[in-house]
C-alpha cells in the first residue's frame, strides 16, 4: 500500500505582513509534521495575503514575498509543502503555488484563470497563466506534475477548479495521483456545499485524491474567508474541516492508499481509453522529479473505519439545514467584525447607535459576538482604570432620542438587548441639537421658504451620525452603521446621518434576513429580550407613526424584487409578472406599482450608495459599488418601465 498523510492548512493572515504570515505557516507545517503528515496543502496567496490590490504591483513586492517562501523551505526537508505565493516574472505578476520539499522550491504551479466577475479584479494585477510550463527565478513553473517519492502531485488554484477547462482534468490525464488546490474562496451564505461537490466531484472523476485549502478570517476590510479545508478519494468520502473559528489556523488529515487509487484507474476501461487520446505534446504538464528521503506510512494507518460496512458508502454533507445556513451568516459576521476590529489597529472600541430596532440589534449582536471571539483580557480597549478591559467592556452603545418621535418601547427594547449581553448603554437626548437643527434651518431657508418634512426627518439621523463620530474620536471607537441590504437598494437611509461610520456589517444583509438570523440569534444563545425587539414594527422613528413598510413596501416584496432585479437581472416586467405569480392574494396593479417605485428608488440612489462605508459581503448578491454591482448613476430606465405600464399579466 503506498499510503500518504494528506493535510489541509487554513491560515488567516494579514496583507502585506510577510514575516508575520510565515510565521504562521511555520506553526502550521510545526504541526503538520508532529502529526505525521507527509503532504501540506496551504491557501492562495497565503503568504502575502489575498486582498492586495494594487500593492503586488510595487516591483519588490512579489520579490520580498518569494524571499519569505524560500526562507520557509528551509524548514521543509521532511515534509512536502505547497504555499501561495506572488511571482514576479518580468513585466508579468502571477499567482503561484511554491511546492518546497528537501529543504528548497522544487517548483512553481501558475494560476491560469483569473475571475473578473462579481468581487473579483484579478485582471487588473495579474497575468493568467496560459499553458505549457517555463523557468522562472531558475525553477520549473507553469503546469507542473510532482514526481514525489511516494506519487505524483499536481496543483490548480482556486478559480482553476471551477472552470469547465479545470487544469486538474489534464494533470489526472497525465498521472497526477493527488491533485491539490490552495484557495481563496471568500464566504457567502451556502457556498461550502458548492465546494463539496467541485471537491468530491473532482476526485470521484479524475479517481484522484483532492486536496482543497482556503483561506480564514478577513484579510482586507470587504471579504470573510472561513477556511473548512477538505481532502476527498473515491470510496473514502470526505473529510472536512472546521470553518468561520476564531483560530489563527485550522489542519485537517486523512490518510490516502494511491494503489487502491491505481487499481481503480486500471479496472476501468473507460480511464484507460481516455488517456489514450491524451498523448504528449508541449502545452501539456511538465514532469518535476523530486529526490528526497521518504519514510512510508505503516499499514496501521491505512484508512479503515472501524465497524464500518465496505459496502456502504462514507456519508458525506451534502447540504445544511435552515438553522445551520443561519448560523454560518451569523458566524462570518462576528469573523468579519472581530478581524476588521484588530486588523485596523486604530480602534480601542465598538460603538453602536442602538435604536431598538431589528437592524441595530444585529449588529450589536454580531459586535458582541466578535469581541468574545477575542482573549480575554485582549486587543486594545482599556477601561476607567487603564486595565485590559473584558469583551462586553470592548462595546458601548447610545440611545440618542428626540422627545417627539423616539418612543418607549424602542428604548426599552434596546436597553433590554444591551443589558442583556452585558454591554454599556447610555440614553441621551438630542432634542436641544434638533431645536437648533430646525432653527436653524428656518434662517438658511429665509423668509417665504419652507422647510420640508425630509429635512427634518434627515436632520435626526444627521445629529445622530454626527455624535456617534464625535464620540468615536474621544474614545478610538469604530462606529458601527446599521443600514441594511433592502434599505441600500432603495436609499432608505440618510447621507450623512445613519450612513456615517468606520464599518457596516449587516449592509450584505436583506431586511427579511435581518428578522430570520434575529430569531436563530434569540433561539441559539437564549437571548429573551430579542422578542420583544421583534414585536415593534420597522420603524425609522424620525417622524410621527412613522412605518418602513407604509413608506416603501412589504419587506418581502422589496427583497423578492430586488433578488429578481439585481441578482438575476430580470427586467421590470418579468419581475412584476413574477411577483404577481408569486402573491396571488395581492392587486397585480399595486405590485406594479411596488416594482416601478424600487426600479426608481434603486436607480436614483446609486449615488447614495457610491457614499457609503465598507460593509461585509455575505451573500452572492452584493451591491456594493466598488467590488460588487457597479451601477451607472447617470441613466434612465424610462424605456424599461414604460414596457412595464404597457405589460399584461396574459
Amino acid at each position: 500500500m503506498r499510503l500518504v498523510k494528506i493535510g489541509v492548512g487554513c491560515i488567516s493572515p494579514r496583507v502585506g505582513d510577510l514575516s508575520g504570515n510565515r510565521a504562521l505557516l511555520a506553526q502550521l507545517i510545526d504541526r503538520a509534521r508532529d502529526e505525521g503528515v507527509t503532504l501540506l496543502v496551504t491557501p492562495e496567496l497565503g503568504i502575502s495575503g489575498y486582498s492586495l490590490g494594487d500593492r503586488v504591483l510595487w516591483d519588490d513586492f512579489p520579490d520580498r514575498s518569494f524571499d519569505e517562501v524560500e526562507r520557509l523551505a528551509a524548514r521543509c526537508t521532511d515534509i512536502d509543502v505547497f504555499v501561495g505565493t506572488p511571482v514576479h516574472d518580468g513585466s508579468r505578476i502571477y499567482n503561484g503555488l511554491a511546492l518546497l520539499s528537501g529543504g528548497e522550491v522544487v517548483g512553481i504551479t501558475l494560476k491560469q484563470f483569473l475571475p473578473n466577475y462579481g468581487i473579483f479584479y484579478e485582471g487588473r494585477q495579474w497575468t493568467g497563466w496560459s499553458h505549457g510550463a517555463t523557468r522562472i527565478r531558475g525553477l520549473p513553473a507553469g503546469e507542473l506534475l510532482f514526481r514525489l517519492p511516494y506519487g505524483i502531485v499536481g496543483a490548480e488554484i482556486c478559480e482553476d477548479a471551477w472552470s469547465v477547462n479545470a487544469p486538474s482534468r489534464r494533470l489526472a490525464l497525465h498521472g497526477a495521483e493527488i491533485i491539490v488546490n490552495g484557495s481563496a474562496s471568500p464566504f457567502t451564505a451556502g457556498k461550502q456545499a458548492r465546494r463539496r461537490r467541485i471537491v468530491s466531484g473532482a476526485a470521484d472523476a479524475l479517481m484522484a485524491a483532492y486536496a482543497y485549502a482556503n483561506l480564514l478570517g478577513c484579510d482586507s476590510s470587504r471579504l470573510v474567508f472561513d477556511g473548512g479545508g477538505m481532502i476527498a478519494a473515491p470510496g473514502h468520502g470526505l473529510t472536512e474541516g472546521a470553518r468561520l473559528g476564531p483560530e489563527s489556523w485550522t489542519l485537517t488529515t486523512a490518510v490516502v492508499d494511491l494503489d487502491a487509487l491505481q487499481s481503480l484507474r486500471t479496472a476501468n476501461s473507460t480511464w484507460r481509453t481516455t488517456t489514450l487520446h491524451a498523448a504528449p505534446d508541449p502545452t501539456h504538464p511538465k514532469l518535476v522529479i523530486v529526490d528526497r528521503p521518504h519514510k512510508p506510512l505503516d499499514a496501521t494507518e491505512a484508512p479503515v473505519q472501524p465497524g464500518a460496512s465496505y459496502f456502504l458508502p462514507t456519508s458525506q454533507p451534502t447540504h445544511s439545514s435552515a438553522s445551520d445556513l443561519l448560523d454560518e451568516i451569523l458566524d462570518a459576521l462576528a469573523l468579519g467584525v472581530r478581524d476588521y476590529f484588530v486588523r485596523a489597529e486604530a480602534f480601542d472600541r465598538i460603538l453602536v447607535a442602538l435604536s431598538g430596532g431589528r437592524d441595530s440589534a444585529l449588529t450589536l449582536v454580531a459586535a458582541w459576538r466578535a469581541m468574545l471571539a477575542l482573549p480575554d483580557p485582549g486587543v486594545g480597549a482599556k477601561d476607567g482604570d487603564g486595565d485590559d478591559a473584558p469583551a462586553h467592556q470592548r462595546i458601548a452603545c447610545r440611545y440618542l432620542a428626540t422627545r417627539q418621535y423616539s418612543s418607549a418601547d424602542t428604548r426599552l427594547a434596546a436597553v433590554g438587548l444591551a443589558n442583556e449581553l452585558g454591554v454599556e448603554i447610555n440614553v441621551i437626548s438630542i432634542q436641544e441639537e434638533f431645536d437648533l437643527a430646525q432653527q436653524v434651518l428656518g434662517r438658511m431657508v429665509g423668509d417665504g421658504g419652507e422647510i420640508q418634512p425630509l429635512a427634518l426627518e434627515n436632520a435626526q439621523a444627521r445629529i445622530r451620525g454626527a455624535m456617534m463620530l464625535n464620540w468615536a474620536n474621544c474614545v478610538r471607537g469604530l462606529v458601527l452603521v446599521t443600514s441594511n441590504m433592502s434599505e441600500f437598494a432603495v436609499g432608505y437611509f440618510t447621507t450623512g446621518g445613519d450612513n456615517q461610520g468606520g464599518f457596516a456589517p449587516i449592509s450584505g444583509i436583506p431586511k427579511t434576513l435581518v428578522n430570520r438570523l434575529l430569531e436563530r440569534a434569540a433561539e441559539r444563545w437564549s437571548l429573551s429580550s430579542i422578542e420583544a425587539i421583534l414585536a415593534l414594527a420597522p420603524s425609522a422613528e424620525l417622524s410621527e407613526d412613522q412605518s418602513d413598510e407604509a413608506e416603501l413596501m412589504p419587506y418581502p416584496v422589496l427583497d423578492d424584487i430586488l433578488f429578481l432585479f439585481a441578482a438575476d437581472r430580470r427586467t421590470p416586467v418579468d419581475v412584476w409578472r413574477l411577483a404577481c405569480t408569486k402573491y396571488p392574494d395581492e392587486d397585480p396593479e399595486r405590485l406594479r406599482g411596488w416594482v416601478t417605485q424600487f426600479v426608481r428608488l434603486f436607480a436614483q440612489n446609486q449615488w447614495k450608495r457610491d457614499q457609503s462605508p465598507v460593509g461585509l459581503k455575505m451573500l452572492d448578491l452584493d451591491l456594493d459599488p466598488t467590488t460588487g454591482f457597479r451601477f451607472p448613476v447617470l441613466q434612465s430606465l424610462d424605456d424599461d418601465l414604460e414596457r412595464l405600464t404597457r405589460a399584461k399579466l396574459d
